[in-house]
C-alpha cells in the first residue's frame, strides 16, 4: 500500500476491523487479520493505533456515533416537519426506530460487529468498562432522542426519559438479533410497531405555557 495519512490509515483499519469481527468474532480480529483485510502491512498498524484495545475502543465510538446520526436524522427531516408540528409523537417514534432499521439493513456487518464486541468486552478481564460505556452511550442517545421528540411534538413523558431509554435500546437489540438471524425486515417492522405502542403509553399532553 502506498504511503497514506494517519487518519486515512485509521479509517481503513476500522472499516476492516468491523468486517473481520462480523465474520470471525473479536477473537479472530488479530492485528494480522485486520491489516490483511485492509490490504496493509502488519508493521504499519502501530502508525495508526497504539494497541488493539485502542482500536476496539474506537470501533465502539465510531459505531455508536454512526447509529446516533442514523436515528437522529428523521427528527430534523423536512418530510416530517408537518407531522411534528401536528404533535405526531407516534410518527416521530416510528421514524426514529425505522431509521435504525434502515441503518441495520444497509450495513448488518457493522451491527453484528458491535454486538459481538459488547459481548467480548463484558467477559474479558480489563475490558468490562468498554461494554458498560457502550450501553451507557446508547442509553444517553435514546434519552436525548426521546426528549427531542417530545419537545418537537409538544408532549411530555409521564416517566423520566432516562428510564424509558433502556426500553428503546432493548428493542433495538432485539431488532438487531432478529434481523441478523432471519434477514426479514417484516419482523423488524413488527418489533418497531410494538415498541412504539409501549412508549406511547408513557406520553401525556404537555401543560400549556
Amino acid at each position: 500500500m502506498s504511503r497514506i495519512a494517519v487518519e486515512d490509515r485509521r479509517s481503513l483499519l476500522l472499516d476492516a476491523a468491523f468486517r473481520v469481527i462480523a465474520r470471525s468474532g473479536v477473537e479472530g480480529a488479530t492485528t494480522r487479520a485486520i491489516c490483511g483485510e485492509a490490504d496493509m502491512a502488519q508493521a504499519s498498524f502501530h502508525y495508526a493505533f497504539e494497541s488493539r484495545d485502542e482500536l476496539l475502543a474506537e470501533l465502539v465510538h465510531r459505531g455508536t456515533t454512526a447509529e446516533m446520526s442514523a436515528v437522529s436524522a428523521p427528527l430534523v427531516s423536512e418530510e416530517l416537519a408537518e407531522a411534528f408540528s401536528a404533535g405526531d409523537i407516534r410518527g416521530a417514534l416510528k421514524a426514529g426506530l425505522n431509521a435504525y432499521v434502515d441503518h441495520l439493513v444497509e450495513d448488518p456487518d457493522r451491527e453484528q460487529a458491535l454486538l459481538v464486541l459488547a459481548q467480548y468486552a463484558r467477559r474479558t478481564p480489563g475490558l468490562e468498562p468498554m461494554a458498560a460505556q457502550m450501553y451507557q452511550r446508547y442509553y444517553e442517545m435514546a434519552e436525548m432522542l426521546l426528549i427531542a421528540g417530545a419537545q418537537t411534538c409538544n408532549v411530555d413523558w409521564d416517566t423520566p426519559p432516562a428510564e424509558l431509554a433502556p426500553i428503546a435500546i432493548a428493542a433495538t437489540d432485539g431488532i438487531t438479533l432478529a434481523y441478523l438471524a432471519h434477514g426479514d425486515r417484516a419482523i423488524a417492522d413488527r418489533i418497531v410497531d410494538e415498541t412504539v405502542e409501549t412508549l406511547l403509553r408513557h406520553v401525556r399532553e404537555a401543560p400549556e405555557g
